[in-house]
């Protein structure tokens, strides 16, 4: 069964620091007496969940038309369920046992479990969350040689209070012979994401030379792991 893992983007959506709010402005209203209605968006290219693709932080990276397609299909993808406090970074050591086991992977997902304060909470979700140490993404790298996607369930792989070694983090993972996608801001919340391999979709907006781009994302659990033996487990 398809599971969506994107936030439904609306004007409320938090975003990271600096991030140009997002808009929603009617045009044309039938209450207006206008024959339709349509409306105007004006939405940051990282709004919501958002793919990150090699312009974004790479000299002559590829942008968004380049890179994406009408659907990407990604599997076998792992979401590693991470115990890191807020304001810390996820290092090698959070990560690395369970990455052993994955070396297979297409695609890594990090859920650090903030997805429980966006709603609740959204200054401490926009400021407090956990961010991808810059040494992690050439590990990550090196233990999944056919790694096309990395994401997490916080805003960036970068925290306002780390910018500098987010920069470099971004660039580790975007840049180079064999880039890397990054997914941000994924709704991790369901716990059956974490119990075998998934197949994941994306279906972007297609924009023209973007360095990133709101999209659609399911995830799909096709594959168990060892310690499930039942997939009515599941159900």
């Amino acid at each position: 069964m398809l599971k969506k893992i994107s936030y439904t983007l609306s004007s409320g959506s938090p975003l990271y620091p600096g991030t140009p709010q997002t808009i929603f402005q009617s045009i044309k209203s039938i209450e207006r007496g206008d024959s339709a209605n349509t409306s105007l968006i004006t939405v940051s290219s990282h709004a919501g969940t958002h793919i990150d693709v090699p312009l974004h932080f790479c000299p002559g990276g590829k942008s968004v038309s380049e890179l994406l397609g009408d659907c990407i299909i990604i599997s076998p993808v792992y979401c590693i369920d991470v115990n890191v406090k807020p304001k810390n970074p996820v290092s090698i050591s959070d990560v690395a046992s369970v990455l052993e086991k994955c070396t297979d992977a297409t695609g890594i997902l990090i859920r650090t479990g903030m997805f429980q304060f966006r709603a609740s909470d959204a200054m401490r979700y926009c400021s407090d969350y956990p961010w991808i140490d810059s040494e992690l993404p050439s590990f990550l790298k090196g233990m999944c040689p056919s790694l096309q996607l990395f994401g997490t369930d916080t805003l960036s792989i970068s925290n306002p209070s780390h910018r500098i070694e987010g920069h470099d983090c971004h660039r580790a993972i975007l840049c180079g012979e064999k880039p890397v996608l990054i997914a941000e801001d994924l709704d991790l919340s369901d716990p059956d994401l974490i119990s075998g391999a998934l197949r994941i979709l994306i279906y972007p907006w297609i924009i023209d030379h973007l360095d990133g781009v709101p999209a659609l994302i399911f995830a799909e659990l096709y594959r168990l792991s060892p310690h499930i033996q039942d997939w009515e487990e599941l159900l």
